[in-house]
């Protein structure tokens, strides 16, 4: 991993200077394979680090593991976006996907038909389906009408190709005792602070990572992204849960459901041509035709 190629790097220079030094300049160029690549992921880490103070005190290595953990998945750098984050957490960086980054890699998959997020506004969810124990929602048409109505929850839902649909929907409530449960940081009085200051964005990436992990199809990058999001990139490569020490890696909370697969549809066979069928001499348009008949055909 290129993560692991960080040793002897780390809380040594700030990383302003550590991102001229050589090493990280080999590591970059080797990591990304691509020179232009390379420069445009340092113009946009040295951005975003210049442009939080509380970042800039961080480790160097953390804060680069976390940069390239978003650039190889593809995932813009700008924080503005909310594709991807680096985020200061103890001193060292952590690495966090958003909730536009998880819809990305899922639309990139090509497993999906549809995958979106929404808020739950006052008198827009009615239940279960006594049935089914689908929830349902009747949402409020006028933009301007809902938002004047406070939020209560919020959903998650897809479509995958094969027609297989799933929606999660969690009470307001329901993510305030996660995040109580699940992050250290949200209690930060820091300059960042996501859960603070992002929690209806926080609330959306929950309920949609809850929704993937038991029902969806993870392609091999969803499966980094989950495996990396929330964790601190230590200078041998292995992950640590620092802001969740009951993450052992697995997003899962509750029980597991079984993984829908989408398997292809079988190739349908062409019919087999019919054997050709020799046509005797007394079929013959001109049976008194002996010698030359098959220069006629």
């Amino acid at each position: 991993m290129a993560e692991s190629r960080l040793a002897n790097t780390n809380d040594k220079p700030k990383f302003s200077v550590a991102i001229r030094t050589e090493t990280y300049q080999r590591l970059i160029n080797e990591t990304l394979g691509d020179k232009k690549t390379a420069l445009q992921f340092i113009a946009d880490i040295s951005t975003v680090v210049a442009n939080n103070y509380q970042l800039s005190t961080c480790e160097s290595g953390t804060i680069l593991a976390a940069g390239l953990a978003a650039t190889t998945l593809k995932l813009p750098l700008n924080q503005s976006l909310g594709f991807a984050y680096i985020v200061p957490f103890g001193g060292k960086a952590q690495f966090q996907v958003g909730v536009k980054g998880y819809i990305q890699l899922a639309i990139r998959s090509g497993y999906y038909l549809d995958i979106d997020t929404d808020i739950v506004r006052e008198g827009e969810y009615k239940g279960r389906d006594k049935q089914t124990g689908k929830p349902i929602f009747e949402f409020i048409e006028d933009d301007d009408q809902a938002e004047k109505k406070p939020i209560i929850g919020y959903r998650a839902y897809f479509t995958l190709l094969n027609g297989f649909t799933k929606t999660v929907y969690w009470s307001k409530a329901k993510i305030e005792q996660h995040r109580d449960r699940y992050s250290k940081s949200a209690k930060s009085t820091g300059a960042t602070n996501l859960w603070r200051d992002q929690f209806d964005l926080m609330a959306l990436k929950t309920v949609l990572r809850q929704l993937i992990s038991k029902w969806g199809i993870m392609s091999v990058e969803m499966q980094t992204a989950f495996e990396k999001d929330q964790a601190i990139i230590k200078e041998d490569g292995k992950l640590d849960y620092v802001d969740n020490p009951e993450n052992d890696g697995s997003v899962v909370v509750d029980q597991p459901q079984p993984t829908v697969e989408v398997k292809p549809e079988p190739k349908k066979e062409l019919p087999k041509p019919e054997p050709k069928k020799e046509v005797a001499k007394s079929d013959l348009p001109f049976p008194e035709v002996e010698k030359g008949i098959d220069d006629l055909f």
